[in-house]
């Protein structure tokens, strides 16, 4: 289990950076990222506070799949991280009671409902900020948070019904929903006449993202000829993929965990079958190159729709965010090399949770106090997010990615790039993937 001192926290040499925060109904001001706002802890391992935390501190906590899914858990501990440290650096957040500094705790929800539900319970009970999540069980977390008013921003899962400001008003999604990320693929794929095979997994993220598929399909007239399911993180799809392939499909598309993603590579290849493979944000989990290490041929066919890493007033931001990203958090390799060099993955998903931080710091210096306070402030401030695109809610929207930012990336080995047959894709500059 991952606890407060999880990962190393040294000097960070980025200087301050500071936040364009926007209240609807007012004038744009400039706010320093020190008059922030943070959120929640607690520990999965010890069920408790830091060894020698104060309990002035601002508390934020994480609940993410870190025994089940480890990417999606370090790309949200790891932005979140550099967030606080950033605001720590300048002296914390400025509150109504004076400033106060942050400090984080990471929970194993293990991809259960129940233990999401459980970790919510704990953020509470120790009066936590904000709480930060892939989205594990968030329908049993909402009604938890909603009666607590304890923010809880979703940092991947993409299902629609996840997000209904009347029904649950803590919960906020600060990355793609599946919605538009299918109907993207939808209309990239759908001019071409395919016929579909889907397989999908029995996890909330690839339940939902498979229903997100089938409405895109349909409105696009698509035509599906398989639909299977499969356990998540499942060893082997062979059944699923000759399905598949016996039913006629000449596109496959695979919404489900990094594993399953794998296992239908593997079978592709095992039958023979060269087919083009789609798949959705999983696809460019590094556990995949890492799994196939010794054929990065076989990636070549792998296309993954996810959202743009850089917005468009440039790449500037995203690189700025890059440099302190990996100043301070090192790089992430992702364990195979190309060319002799080290593959490094880019800290695109990182964003996501280092944004709901500050978003939730400026939100709190201006509420002055957590709390149903800090609720009201959310759906009223926005800010500049880490590559330039705004990140802000309204009382009845909480999404917080464009829908039109959703992009294409095929493999190239095992280093992935903007498509070129996609309008928007076409446009978006490459990142640097390798590493002497």
């Amino acid at each position: 289990m991952i606890g407060q001192e999880s990962l190393k926290t040294g000097g960070y040499a980025r200087g301050r950076r500071r936040y364009q925060v926007r209240r609807r109904g007012h004038r744009r001001r400039m706010v320093p990222m020190w008059v922030a706002a943070l959120i929640v802890l607690i520990s999965a391992c010890s069920g408790g506070g830091s060894q020698g935390a104060s309990t002035d501190d601002l508390l934020v906590v994480v609940s993410a799949p870190m025994s089940t899914e480890p990417w999606i858990d370090a790309f949200i501990e790891r932005g979140a991280r550099l967030a606080i440290d950033e605001l720590n650096a300048h002296g914390g957040v400025t509150t109504s009671s004076g400033s106060r500094r942050v400090r984080l705790t990471v929970l194993d929800n293990a991809g259960s409902p129940a233990q999401a539900a459980a970790n919510a319970r704990k953020a509470v009970d120790d009066h936590a900020a904000v709480l930060l999540t892939d989205g594990t069980g968030a329908a049993s977390v909402a009604p938890i948070t909603d009666a607590a008013h304890l923010p809880v921003f979703i940092c991947f899962e993409g299902g629609e019904a996840l997000i209904d400001p009347s029904r649950w008003p803590s919960l906020f999604r600060m990355a793609p929903a599946n919605k538009p990320m299918a109907r993207r693929l939808a209309d990239y794929i759908a001019n071409s006449r395919p016929k579909v095979g889907v397989i999908s997994d029995d996890s909330t993220y690839g339940e939902q993202g498979r229903e997100a598929l089938l409405q895109a399909f349909k409105i696009d007239e698509v035509e599906v000829v398989a639909d299977q399911k499969a356990p998540a993180r499942s060893p082997d799809l062979t059944t699923q993929v000759l399905a598949a392939r016996q039913a006629g499909a000449d596109k496959l598309v695979v919404w489900a965990s990094a594993s399953d993603v794998i296992a239908a590579i593997q079978a592709v290849h095992a039958l023979g079958w060269k087919v083009p493979v789609y798949t959705g944000p999983t696809g460019e989990d590094p556990l995949i190159r890492q799994r196939l290490a010794e054929h990065p041929e076989w990636l070549d066919q792998v296309t993954f729709v996810s959202f743009r890493m850089t917005s468009e007033v440039g790449p500037g931001p995203f690189e700025q965010f890059r440099a302190g990203y990996e100043a301070k958090m090192g790089v992430d390799l992702v364990g195979v090399r190309q060319d002799g060099k080290q593959v490094v993955q880019p800290p695109d998903w990182p964003m996501f949770s280092y944004d709901a931080v500050h978003l939730v710091a400026a939100s709190l210096s201006e509420s002055g106090a957590p709390g149903e306070p800090l609720m009201e402030a959310l759906n009223k401030i926005s800010i500049t997010g880490a590559n330039g695109d705004y990140r802000g809610y309204a009382a009845d929207q909480h999404e917080g990615v464009n829908p039109s930012d959703m992009y294409f990336a095929r493999f190239h080995g095992f280093v992935f790039e903007p498509v070129g047959d996609d309008p928007l894709s076409d446009t978006i500059p490459s990142v640097h993937q390798l590493q002497d």
